[in-house]
């Protein structure tokens, strides 16, 4: 009997022996799969601190785009590493990767980017990228290098870390990584849906452009139309000096300043038929109808309130700038941004008795006054001054200043000429020397006008 207890009390010892230790093999595992989750948590919040601090680098640079060349490519360049630094100050700056690209639209869904919106959005130094293009969901991207020359709208920001565990390596396990994580941003265009927006084009044909000024102009401004899209861009034009009432085309004698209506002024309204389904551009809509008809205006004689004046001039500015704030106002949605692009080749000299440039800068504080946002471009009109505001801010001002003032939120760099960084400030007010082609031009304010940075995917 007692033989019997004895064997019964060593197997039960044996029995608590084996399930303390395998308690404690239990426990070390447990405590590993515990200590492993929580270093996984870990690491999975580090990657997503990362994420966010590449976004707001990303956005932090694009900010300073398009850059082309080395000083613009530098700034952007900074501005993102700087801004994803301060969000994750631990990292090695020299994990950190900055690139840059192009990307354009494929508005008609064809896998191919639109070359049409190279290079006036982004592209190459010289000649076009034919190849290496990847498209995805309605955008194209091209890698893009400002240093060279290249015109780049998207900057890209990539790194990694490694991360050390704290519990994990109790089993074996004593870093892990959060893997590549990237951000691009876009400034501008970009290829995506774009935002609505309502937009009127004021055009100078007055006696200074010449015919093949003019062709420029029309050329350039049904660049824009071929930019935007009708689904969502409704696009109107002004013109000046004002059309004859049953003769758009040409111009009226403008002989009723500053009373004509703002009716007189518009050219075609607000408009939403100028492209087909296939993206090309719908050439019998009313607008591209109207474009294409603008003649040059000829000598006329100008009359101010039934006096005849001589040598006056016949460039009012004011009033067709505020047409088109009336355009807007009238025909405009209410949800909308309303735009204008405002283009002319000389100083306002009418009307001549309310200080022109003054007058014309009055008409632009109401437009801006009323949530409107204004371009304005300077089309060769290099030295030429507001010789008629004989009193007032703008007595004996360059015209360039005047118009840059009319912009908003802008600066004249080169009063009295056109500074090579003009169009590259990130301000509203743009120019070209001489009887250049405005095509480029025109489509940059196109795209300046949908223009705040967004995250886009990195292809």
């Amino acid at each position: 009997m007692n033989r019997i207890l004895r064997r019964v009390h060593a197997r039960a010892n044996d029995e608590s022996g084996a399930i303390i230790i395998m308690a404690m093999f239990l426990m070390v595992v447990l405590f590993g799969a515990v200590a492993f989750t929580i270093d996984l948590s870990r690491l999975f919040h580090e990657r997503q601190v990362l994420q966010n601090a590449v976004d707001f680098g990303a956005l932090a640079g694009a900010q300073e785009l398009p850059a082309q060349g080395s000083t613009q490519g530098a700034i952007a360049s900074a501005k993102a590493l700087q801004v994803t630094l301060d969000n994750a100050p631990w990292i090695d700056p020299a994990t950190i990767s900055i690139t840059f690209k192009c990307v354009v639209g494929d508005r008609n869904g064809d896998g191919a980017p639109d070359l049409a919106d190279v290079p006036y959005i982004c592209g190459p130094s010289t000649g076009t990228w034919l190849t290496d293009w990847k498209t995805k969901r309605g955008r194209s991207q091209h890698t893009c290098n400002p240093y060279i020359g290249d015109k780049c709208n998207t900057v890209s920001v990539r790194t990694s870390e490694t991360v050390n565990y704290i519990f994990a390596p109790v089993i074996g396990i004593d870093q892990g990584s959060t893997g590549s994580v990237s951000a691009a941003s876009c400034r501008g265009a970009c290829g995506a849906q774009p935002n609505p927006l309502d937009v009127v084009m004021v055009i100078d044909r007055t006696g200074s452009m010449t015919t093949a000024d003019l062709s420029n102009a029309k050329n350039a401004a049904r660049s824009v139309l071929d930019f935007y899209d009708s689904s969502e861009h409704h696009v109107g034009v002004v013109a000046l000096p004002y059309g004859r009432p049953t003769d758009k085309c040409n111009a009226n004698d403008p002989q009723l300043y500053p009373q004509a209506a703002a009716s007189f002024w518009s050219i075609a309204p607000l408009s939403s038929d100028y492209d087909r389904s296939d993206g090309s551009l719908n050439t019998s809509s009313q607008i591209v109808t109207a474009i294409n008809c603008l003649k040059v205006s000829p000598t006329i004689t100008v009359r101010v309130n039934g006096v005849t004046k001589t040598d006056a001039g016949h460039t009012n500015l004011g009033d067709p700038l505020d047409a088109a704030r009336e355009m807007l106002q009238t025909q405009g949605r209410s949800d909308v941004p309303d735009i204008i692009i405002f283009m002319t080749d000389g100083e306002a000299n009418q009307p001549d008795s309310l200080q022109p440039c003054n007058y014309l800068n009055n008409k632009a504080a109401i437009a801006k006054a009323a949530g409107q946002t204004i371009y304005t471009i300077a089309y060769g009109v290099g030295g030429a001054r507001c010789s008629r505001d004989t009193s007032g801010a703008f007595r004996n001002a360059y015209a360039s200043t005047n118009l840059a003032k009319a912009a908003t939120n802008s600066i004249d760099d080169v009063p009295g000429g056109c500074g090579i960084n003009e169009n590259k400030d990130g301000d509203n007010y743009f120019c070209e020397s001489g009887s250049g082609d405005l095509e480029p031009v025109f489509r940059q304010v196109a795209a300046a006008t949908l223009g705040h940075s967004r995250l886009i995917e990195d292809l």
